[in-house]
């Protein structure tokens, strides 16, 4: 509704112009050859048109010396006039405001449309590497960005591939209109930590089970984000940090695995995972040698998150498996979702 009151505002405003101007010369073109040439209202409207028209006289000229020299005016200024409008109405409707918002209301119906999609706020260089990996798992996602130079680049590179938001993240109303309450996932890679900080405190107020994944530049922000209810926090220093400590104090580390299977061809499908166990699965209270999910999946464990402790690498043989733990595995994306089914459903293998 909001819509159309703005589509029609916008063709008062700017088709008004032009056509009081066209209304202008018809009036005065009528009423001067019924004054100055003393002709009835047809002959007056059918003079009026063959001039405008520019078709040539027939039976119906003028004849008065003030009526050629009033014709002359109404050729030049009908002609002028004429050309004003049309290319004030084509710019308009090609060019103008209504086709931006005639595009806006077809990306709409498409964001209405959409459900458990990814939105990412932010095209730096974290948002492009991120946008690249979701588009190319064929996930639906919105990028909010409002950045003109970004946003010319966006088009070029991606096309329609995904919806692009010219706006201001930190604001409800882009987050609204890139369909929070529905979405899946957000991911503020934004600039600073005060706009991630103000966009995961929006996004948690729109949407309470949004999952919101935000970057952190300063490491003593992280309790900051924490209250402001992000479910992950990425910091490039620490991940950095960690990484140097692993190469300094160990000859193979799990970047190095990581690096390696990233960059063999022959391992391009497989990819890390996390894999949540709940109520109702046959791994619970089971140890990991009773499980025995490489068998079961061909899957490799990696770690688990338990609701007690950080990250568990390598997790032993004996230890159990408990309600709410979180495998970090590795393989292929069917391996994984074969973990998913056997990780929610009482089934065994």
């Amino acid at each position: 509704m909001r819509q159309r009151t703005k589509i029609r505002t916008l063709l008062l405003r700017e088709l008004l112009v032009p056509l009081l101007a066209i209304l202008g010369i018809i009036i005065v073109g009528f009423l001067g050859y019924m004054v100055i040439e003393g002709l009835s209202p047809l002959q007056a409207l059918y003079l009026l048109v063959v001039t405008l028209t520019t078709i040539g006289y027939g039976d119906i000229v003028p004849v008065t010396e003030p009526g050629k020299i009033f014709t002359i005016c109404i050729i030049i200024s009908g002609f002028t006039v004429g050309l004003y409008a049309v290319g004030k109405i084509s710019t308009f409707f090609v060019e103008g405001e209504l086709s931006k918002i005639l595009k806006q209301r077809k990306m709409n119906k498409v964001l209405d449309s959409m459900n458990d999609h990814y939105i990412v706020c932010g095209y730096g260089k974290t948002g492009k590497s991120v946008l690249d990996d979701l588009l190319q798992r064929g996930l639906e996602v919105v990028l909010i960005e409002n950045n003109a130079e970004r946003s010319e680049k966006l088009k070029e590179i991606y096309g329609k591939k995904f919806i692009h938001l010219d706006a201001d993240a930190t604001t409800d109303e882009a987050l609204l209109q890139a369909g929070v309450k529905r979405a899946k996932i957000l991911i503020s890679v934004l600039s600073t930590d005060a706009e991630n900080l103000f966009v995961t405190l929006s996004a948690k107020d729109l949407n309470k089970n949004i999952k919101v994944i935000t970057r952190v530049a300063e490491t003593n922000s992280t309790e900051k984000f924490r209250k402001a209810g992000a479910d992950f926090m990425v910091s490039p220093i620490e991940i950095a940090t960690e990484r140097i400590i692993s190469i300094a104090t160990s000859s193979t580390d799990f970047f190095s695995f990581v690096e390696f299977a990233g960059g063999k061809e022959e391992m391009k499908d497989y990819k890390f995972g996390l894999v949540e166990i709940h109520d109702g699965s046959d791994l619970i209270d089971r140890t990991y040698r009773e499980a025995n999910i490489p068998h079961r999946t061909n899957l490799v464990v990696i770690g688990c998150y338990t609701s007690t402790s950080e990250l568990q690498v390598n997790p032993k043989a004996e230890n159990f498996i408990q309600l709410g733990d979180k495998l970090l595995v590795f393989g292929t994306e069917e391996q994984i979702d074969k973990l998913r089914k056997i990780a929610k459903h009482n089934k065994s293998n």
